[in-house]
């Protein structure tokens, strides 16, 4: 009887098992209505989204009738880069609407580049566009070519645009484009007068994140806005770029990154008014002391290693990132006296180690009155000299609410006696938190400059607090 029942239910699982291959073999995707088809392919990377053709007969019209995502940056279909010709017949071959638009100056035609781009933008293909993204290139011996004037059709549609390499027209205060949906704006390598700034930006009513990079013809911007939340600013490099940023009234700003240029430039950035400001990032590879231009918060002004005057104190501020060409404890202190309700403390150093960073008897009296809030550094590209191990040891015996300490290395595999030794070295073991975890990390690289798409995405991705989450992933 058992070996009945037994031999039962074997035939019984063996049927289910059958059922469920055959479960799994059903294209359940295939057939979903052509709209959700549609979104889903819209969403692909270009090469992957026009590979979904060669599915079956149901997917082949898809493509061509989903909302056209085409990046053409670096795209290859055919095993050869593209050409402007077969930008137009992608363009021809699709019906549209569509989504996302990006497209790089060397896919323009030699000869005459502003003819492809606007011949491309008046596509049919691209009706409704969300998301614009162009660069004509940069000409050191020629003023950037004009603004296409066809951009101004998608100014019912469009939520995300990134400009480069073309100039803004004079006028009369008017913008000749008026994007009431945009949200987030990039400006990169275009010429614009102040006056055309601030009409563009007026212009933008709902904008929430901005970057500024290497802006010509505009001495300074004046930012006035009830909605922005976040501000990229990368200096240019000639004189006639924007020298200073001024933060007049932004109540809802919680992001500020100012980046410097390859030549160590950088504009001069003063913050009057943002109440919500939750990240600060100067992200200055060389010393204060070594580049033109100061923050200012208020009356609180930062010039090479110190504070000139600390008259205002900023306690929204709870995440700041730093670039330093050597360690320096100094500076750090000072924006901590600036910024006391500091949560988070990101730093990547670049250089050598001249700075000693003893504080031991130098900030004795300091460290009985300011209180260290600090719940999580990373420290990236940490040596293990003498200089890197007196600032984290800074850290350790003072930073009383201190939940983790991240030191990334440069390109090693630190042996366990190493890491102990540094244990011993930072004094691990009297760490004024008891919950503080630290953690040695090996990295495989070491980046020095930052790409575009990498910093334009820390200024627009509003989806998180912090922006530098991934810190290992910048530079």
């Amino acid at each position: 009887m058992a070996t009945a029942t037994g031999a039962k239910r074997e035939r019984r699982r063996r049927r289910l098992g059958q059922e469920g291959e055959v479960e799994e073999l059903v294209d359940r995707i295939s057939h979903l209505p052509d709209g959700i088809l549609g979104d889903i392919v819209s969403f692909l990377p270009s090469k992957d989204g026009a590979r979904t053709q060669v599915l079956s007969s149901r997917w082949r019209p898809i493509w061509r009738s989903a909302p056209l995502n085409l990046d053409l940056i670096g795209l290859d279909f055919t095993g050869k880069r593209l050409r402007a010709g077969d930008v137009s017949r992608i363009l021809s071959a699709h019906q549209g609407p569509g989504r996302r638009f990006c497209t790089g100056y060397a896919l323009y035609d030699r000869g005459d580049g502003s003819a492809a781009l606007d011949r491309w933008l008046q596509s049919s293909a691209l009706d409704k566009l969300q998301e614009l993204k162009f660069h004509r290139g940069v000409s050191s011996q020629h003023p950037p070519p004009p603004l296409p004037a066809s951009v101004d059709r998608f100014s019912s549609t469009l939520r995300a645009a990134s400009i480069g390499g073309c100039s803004f027209p004079e006028g009369n205060g008017v913008s000749p484009l008026q994007l009431p949906l945009l949200k987030q704006l990039s400006l990169l390598d275009v010429r614009i007068s102040e006056t055309s700034l601030y009409a563009l930006l007026a212009a933008c009513p709902a904008l929430q994140s901005l970057l500024l990079t290497s802006i010509m013809g505009c001495s300074r911007v004046q930012i006035v806005s009830p909605n922005l939340r976040s501000i990229g600013l990368r200096h240019g490099c000639t004189n006639t770029d924007l020298q200073e940023l001024i933060i007049e009234d932004a109540p809802c700003l919680e992001r500020l990154i100012c980046y410097e240029n390859h030549l160590g430039k950088i504009a001069t950035v003063s913050v009057i008014s943002a109440p919500k400001l939750h990240v600060f990032a100067p992200l200055f590879r060389r010393s204060l002391g070594e580049i033109d231009g100061s923050i200012q918060f208020g009356m609180t002004v930062f010039q090479r290693f110190g504070i000139l005057s600390l008259t205002m104190v900023v306690h929204s501020v709870k995440v700041l990132a730093l670039t330093q060409r050597d360690l320096c404890l100094d500076m750090v202190i000072n924006f901590l006296k600036c910024f006391p309700c500091l949560e988070k403390l990101y730093i990547k150093t670049t250089g050598g180690s001249r700075e000693k960073n003893t504080w031991c008897r130098k900030y004795k009296d300091l460290i009985g009155t300011i209180e260290i809030r600090l719940k999580k550094i990373v420290l990236a590209y940490y040596r293990g000299n003498t200089s890197h191990v007196n600032f984290a040891k800074f850290f350790v015996l003072n930073a009383r609410m201190l939940q983790s300490m991240r030191l990334e290395l440069i390109a090693l595999n630190p042996s366990s006696a190493w890491i102990e030794r540094q244990h011993g070295l930072i004094q691990i073991k009297d760490k004024a938190s008891r919950d503080a975890q630290f953690d040695f990390v090996a990295t495989d690289s070491y980046n020095r400059f930052q790409t575009f798409d990498a910093f334009a995405e820390q200024v627009h991705d509003l989806s998180t607090a912090d922006p530098f989450v991934k810190f290992h992933d910048w530079a």
